[in-house]
This record gives structure tokens, sequence and C-alpha cells, in this order.
């Protein structure tokens, strides 16, 4: 048992340090916009006329990624079959000037689903897609041709990893805005340190009467208080493992090795408190008794404009 023990420790510290030499010398002798270089949409896309007028303009050192955060949970499953992208957000990423905005578009946006008739909302182009890659793929068009940008790259996590996400870092710094005691939330209004139950509680929180539109916004402000405290403890190599372990097998992407690097040499420059924030404007819309949150598209290019 002992000498089990002793060679898992080995194994370990020599996957540390290669990955920190690995990582160091990606940063020193490889330029991350070569990871980029060959920014395709995934196959069989199409982009509208109004994205590739726009692709034009766009600098090769600057890429779109689509943070999916997916409601999969055991029940979910069980009763439905499927589930949908109900986090979305899309990183704009400078990797010359290290320039980061974020733009939210919630779930239950108004849009065109290429391959649909009419329009429905925008987190059931993953299921539609089959979900899975097709899913992701048929995600990312839908959100390109929506926006008329190229969002080329995606990331998604399972939202019910969460927990171990939080708990892994030490949990997250939050000023929590209202209380929240109804379905299934036990938070206090103000300044805490939530674990990862209660994170989870935060980010899925939707019960006040701006619903999903508030909740966008309390997931922005994880994500960057996440960001914050990642760098906190970016001399803790245990920290890191942890987080390995919450996410193994439970993370979903479609940047290669490379890419991975590349991001991360950028990101680790970044400070959370620079990152701008945007959500797509519009206002409640309801069609067949079902809500939808109808883009006001004139406010929105103009936030285009900001966050490209």
């Amino acid at each position: 048992m002992r000498k089990k023990t002793i060679i898992l420790t080995l194994i370990i510290i020599f996957a540390i340090i290669s990955s920190i030499f690995v990582y160091n010398s990606y940063n020193t002798f490889i330029n991350p916009t070569s990871a980029f270089s060959n920014t395709k949409m995934p196959n069989n896309s199409k982009i509208t006329d109004k994205a590739k007028k726009n692709n034009s303009e766009f600098s090769s050192e600057k890429i779109y990624l689509a943070f999916l955060g997916l409601d999969m949970t055991d029940e979910r499953i069980k009763t439905i079959g499927n589930f949908r992208t109900d986090t979305i957000g899309i990183f704009s990423i400078d990797l010359k000037t290290k320039k980061v905005n974020l733009l939210s578009i919630p779930r239950d946006t108004y849009v065109q689903i290429p391959g649909r008739e009419g329009y429905d909302k925008i987190n059931a182009a993953y299921p539609y897609g089959g979900m899975g890659k097709t899913g992701y793929e048929l995600s990312l068009k839908t959100i390109s041709n929506f926006l008329g940008i190229d969002v080329n790259y995606y990331v998604s996590i399972d939202m019910q990893n969460i927990p171990h996400m939080v708990d892994a870092v030490g949990g997250i710094p939050i000023n929590v805005e209202e209380d929240m005691h109804t379905h299934g939330a036990n938070l206090n209004k103000g300044y805490q340190i939530l674990d990862g139950k209660k994170a989870e509680e935060y980010v899925r929180w939707r019960y006040d009467p701006m619903g999903d539109i508030n909740r966008v916004k309390r997931q922005q402000q994880f994500l960057l208080a996440f960001l914050k405290q990642l760098k906190t403890n970016k001399n803790d190599i245990s920290t890191y493992l942890k987080l390995y372990n919450a996410f193994k097998g439970d993370i979903y992407t479609n940047l290669n090795f490379n890419q991975i690097l590349a991001l991360m040499s950028v990101m680790k420059d970044v400070n959370a408190d620079d990152i701008k924030t945007y959500t797509v404007p519009g206002g409640f819309y309801n069609l067949n008794n079902i809500s939808y949150w109808k883009p006001d598209v004139e406010k929105l290019n103009e936030i285009l404009k900001e966050f490209k």
C-alpha cells in the first residue's frame, strides 16, 4: 500500500513539473495568436452576409469563444431525456492586447435557428442539433448568425458541477444582492463567501420579477468572482489539481491543446475587474403562452460596436 502511494505521489509530481515545463516553454517560444491562425467555422456551417461583412474587419488576433452551461440534471435526463444551454456567454478575446469582453445572451432570446422554421428560444439550438458535438455546432451557428460574428469556439460544462468547481478554489466571495429563500435556495442578502452548494443556488435562482435577466447578471458576477479567486490561488498547485478533478470528464470544448495553452497565457494577465460585461437588450415577449426575450436590435448593434 505504501509503495503504491509513493508511486502515485511521484506520478503526480512528475505531471505537475511536466505541465509547468510545457506551459513555460509554450509561452517562451510560441506566439498565442499562432494557435488560432486557421480559424474556421464548424463543417457545413452557414454565416449570414452580415457576419461575412463584419468578419472582414476583424484582426486574426481576436477570437470569440462561447461559454455554454448545460442544465443537465439526473432528474431532467430521466423525465425529459434532453437538456439545453441555459447559460450562454460570448467572450471577445484579443490575444495581443489581452482585452476581454463578455456578452451574455438570455436563454429565452427569440432567434432563428438554422434548419428550423420560424423563431425559437436560443437555448433550444443544442437539443435541436442532437446534443453533443452536433448540438454545439448548431448552437455556434445560431449564435454567429444572431450576432453577425464568427463564434468559432466553445467551452461547456454541466452546471450541476458548480459545487465541486467552487469548493476546489475554496469558495467564492460575492455580494448577494437580495434574499433568496424559494425554489431550493437559502441565501441571505449581503457580502459572503459562498461554498459550492450556495454558489449553485446563487447562479441558478431566477424567481424575482426579472427572472432570467437578473440571473444572467448574477452569473456574470459569479464568473468574474471565480476568475479573481482563481488568480489569488495561482501559485497553489493543489488548487489546480482539485479543479482538474472537479472538471474531469465534465468539460466539453472544441479547443485543442495548443489553443487551451494560448488562452491560459492570455488570461493569466487579465484582471477580472477590467472585463466589460454586456447583456443582449430587449423585453419580455409572450407568444402562444410562451415567454421569450425579444432582442432590441438597434440597442444590440450599439453594444456590439463596443463588444467586438
